[in-house]
């Protein structure tokens, strides 16, 4: 799927890509307007706005309010790939946001996003608590220096092609952190992010009342990214830092892994070429189990400059599995925390992890809508190993006989059309996933769903 990017016109198939437009920091998403203050669309909200409708600004001060409703109707057949299982299921949900973000000097702002997510029909008709209800994003911005902005407080975080860092807006409740942001600028090329978030807090837990145990789960990381007209480079170093000893009483072991990994593209005419890849180390499980795993992806997209900007795209990309949980050795490839409903099919059931996958799309953009199709086929790195969903839990358990690594192939028929450019959109896709392997002549499964996206 192409999707203009903010990399030097890099067409990409990564959530809210869209370069953003004056106003309100909105963006485009494939399925319609989206909005997006982090990763390359970063904006301080210290930054005031322009004034417009909603928009307003006197002396050294600036106010906006903006405003999502997000519907959704989807169906699911033979998830499990069993027809004779009855696991049908057909549901209508919603997000609706309100945002308010406001500047004073030049130097501080904030952001409070307020939002609401839940499915039709899934509360009485009366008049009840909303814990659905509550905040998405919170935070304070300082512009501390013309080249250091500071972020502290609920955010979103978004990287690339949000293969390994996106704030998932395909789920309604969308993804965000808790924690603190930094952004040394050296030029409005070259930039360098710090973060720290809080992934569950820390417990002092007593171990027979005689030793104090400091538990908590963190997210850590640096990005350096520089561009250089149509080209640019990405390279990051990423710590995730789990303790479970806040799960049970006197188990001692963290699990921690760093990520290191790179990022380039570049265009040459109507060819737009992306890479990735990235190396895992560290130790995780009871028995301090050396991680040793990687990832790619490498994608190749040519557009031609005539009515409709037709499109082809090819993308090949793969990550490490397991199948020996005895070697003292993980191999499996941890996705971190991606939006993975963009690169591995849209029905979710195959994430960057103990995977080989191959990608072909055609598309193209008559009246200024987005047709497309895709075609996936996925094989397992390792058959031994576990076939993982795109959420990161076991989607087929691991299995020391297994020698086939044939998982299937999925085709995904997508649109896009706006009714109000950047304000309104229609979106809807039809999916089927053929599986293969062992599971070769079982059910196909099916999915769709048909979306409207409305933003001011």
């Amino acid at each position: 799927m192409a999707q203009t990017s903010a990399d030097g016109g890099v067409p990409a198939p990564a959530v809210d890509a869209g370069a953003p437009t004056a106003g309100f920091d909105v963006s485009q998403t494939p399925w319609g307007p989206g909005r997006k203050t982090s990763g390359e669309l970063f904006r301080s909200a210290a930054v005031p706005v322009s004034e417009g409708p909603l928009r307003w600004q006197w002396n050294r001060f600036s106010l906006a309010i903006g405003g999502q409703y997000i519907a959704r109707a989807d169906g699911r057949d033979n998830r499990d790939f069993a027809s004779g299982v009855e696991d049908h299921s057909l549901g209508i949900d919603h997000r609706a946001r309100l945002s308010v973000r406001a500047s004073a000097l030049e130097r501080f702002g904030v952001l409070l996003e307020f939002q609401d997510v839940r499915g039709w029909g899934s509360e009485p008709n009366t008049v009840t608590v909303t814990p659905n209800t509550g905040l998405h994003q919170a935070y304070v911005d300082v512009k501390a220096t013309a080249f250091l902005d500071v972020r502290i407080g609920r955010q979103e975080l978004s990287y690339g092609e949000d293969r390994l860092i996106g704030n998932l807006d395909w789920a309604q409740s969308a993804r965000a952190f808790d924690g603190l942001f930094l952004r040394l600028t050296a030029s409005p090329a070259v930039t360098l992010d710090a973060f720290g978030m809080v992934l569950a807090p820390p417990a002092w837990l007593v171990n027979g009342g005689a030793r104090f145990h400091n538990s908590g789960s963190y997210f850590t990381g640096l990005y350096a990214r520089a561009r250089f007209g149509k080209a640019g480079l990405d390279v990051y170093g990423l710590g995730l830092l789990e303790d479970p000893s806040s799960v049970a009483l006197g188990f001692r072991h963290d699990d921690n892994r760093l990520t290191l990994g790179a990022r380039g593209f570049a265009t040459f005419g109507g060819l737009a070429l992306v890479g990735e890849g990235a190396f895992q180390s560290g130790k995780v499980g009871q028995a301090d189990e050396l991680v040793l795993a990687g990832a790619f992806a490498a994608k190749a997209t040519y557009t031609l400059a005539v009515w409709g900007n037709p499109y082809v795209m090819g993308e090949f990309s793969a990550a490490s599995g397991d199948g020996d949980p005895s070697d003292g050795t993980q191999h499996t490839f941890h996705q971190l925390f991606p939006t993975g409903h963009v690169h591995l099919g849209f029905m979710d059931y195959v994430g960057w992890q103990n995977v080989v996958a191959g990608r072909g799309t055609i598309g193209f953009r008559p009246w200024g809508a987005h047709v497309w199709l895709d075609v996936h086929h996925f094989r397992a790195w390792d058959p031994r190993g576990a076939w993982f969903a795109a959420n990161g839990s076991v989607f087929l358990a691991a299995d020391p006989s297994r020698v086939d690594g044939n998982m299937g192939t999925e085709l995904d028929l997508s649109f896009t059309v706006p009714i109000l450019e950047k304000n309104l959109a229609l979106a809807g896709n039809v999916s089927v996933f053929l599986p293969g392997g062992e599971a070769a002549g079982r059910s196909t499964s099916t999915w769709g769903f048909l979306s409207v996206r409305s933003q001011f």
